[in-house]
């Protein structure tokens, strides 16, 4: 079967938005899990979800090989430690995300109720004392909610202890581009629904294929870590972001991967504690070079000492497992992030071919 990248991108433009303006930080993915299970209605397939949240998904193949594929659900956010007397909101965050993206945004706090909109504010937002120096902590930070008092915040449902998403609408650049919020990793989780829908479709042979959308990963790809020793894959590929670093204050020798120019196949990665990384599997990235390039794919190589995703947790469990990823070039991570819609059809193609005409040892 031939994969259609008219049809891709098609489905990518009217996915996207739905995907990402969910709010689903890391430890509150329950509303992005219920979206994907209603994308997956239908389809034959097993489904389950696990003690932590994780919806794993298994599709039986032909091949011996067992090959799990994550992509994560949760996304960069904040929560609520304290709510003042004059009903402001204090918090902490969740996963790494930077000061200079709290300025002015928009938040949504999911209560046990539902949503509640929010703004975010300096301690020095403006007259009479404006920001002269970019503040280096997240307690510098507030929300304003419209409350008078605590008494008044709790009465709208919200409580210590909930979440909050940074919001950011989705909208399209040019003819090949979309911005929004949590495009890490909600482009790669649309990845992976497609990738299904292409096995559910097709006549070729594929391995016994488990399919994770996980929870927690921007907190130490916790769901990951769980889901991947309970199946015992052969093989576990992360799908996940790329930095595409080709912007006017960077260097050209310094560029990790540059959007536009197709998929990228992770090489290395590694956290700045040295606690988590990887170095993927040499015959997995060999073998997906090959299939990209006889496929026609355009590819991109990533060898990065930074950055951690749910593979380089996977990799050394059960006694070591063969381990990977394929990534979306992006811009601006963890803020208002940028993609490429030809980047991310070229890595449903990379994934599928790969999974069905891949030389897997």
């Amino acid at each position: 079967m031939t994969v259609d990248k008219t049809l891709l991108a098609q489905d990518f433009k009217s996915l996207i938005a739905p995907l990402c303006e969910i709010p689903g930080p890391s430890g509150f993915e329950d509303e992005v899990a219920a979206y994907i299970l209603t994308q997956l209605k239908g389809y034959n397939v097993e489904i389950q979800q696990d003690t932590l949240g994780n919806v794993i998904v298994h599709k039986q193949g032909q091949k011996k090989q067992k090959v799990l594929v994550s992509a994560h659900m949760d996304e960069i956010g904040l929560i609520i430690r304290h709510i003042d007397k004059n009903g402001f909101l204090w918090v902490e965050t969740l996963g790494g995300i930077a000061p200079q993206q709290f300025f002015g945004k928009r938040v949504i706090v999911k209560t046990d109720t539902g949503h509640v909109e929010g703004i975010v504010q300096s301690l020095h937002p403006g007259r009479p004392d404006r920001c002269t120096v970019m503040p280096d902590s997240v307690h510098d930070f507030y929300i304003d909610v419209g409350a008078d008092s605590s008494a008044q915040v709790l009465d709208m449902g919200i409580e210590p202890g909930n979440a909050v998403s940074l919001w950011y609408p989705t909208v399209f650049l040019g003819p090949n581009r979309v911005a929004a919020k949590a495009l890490d990793d909600r482009a790669l989780v649309f990845v992976l629904l497609e990738t299904l829908k292409l096995l559910e479709q097709t006549d070729e042979d594929f391995p016994d294929f488990y399919a994770l959308f996980s929870v927690q990963e921007e907190i130490g790809a916790r769901g990951a870590i769980v889901a991947a020793t309970n199946i015992k894959p052969d093989y576990a590929i992360a799908l996940d972001m790329s930095l595409s670093t080709d912007i006017p204050s960077v260097q050209e020798r310094n560029y990790i991967n540059t959007l536009g120019k197709g998929t990228s196949i992770k090489v290395m990665d590694k956290l700045s504690t040295g606690v988590a990384g990887i170095i993927s599997d040499r015959n997995m990235v060999a073998e997906m070079k090959r299939i990209a390039q006889l496929h026609n794919i355009p590819y991109q190589v990533e060898a990065y000492a930074a950055g951690a995703t749910d593979a380089s947790f996977m990799q050394t469990l059960n006694g070591g497992i063969k381990s990977g990823g394929i990534q979306i070039p992006m811009r601006y991570v963890h803020s208002y992030e940028v993609c490429d819609i030809r980047d991310t059809t070229a890595t449903v193609e990379l994934l599928y071919y790969y999974l069905c005409r891949g030389n897997l040892l």
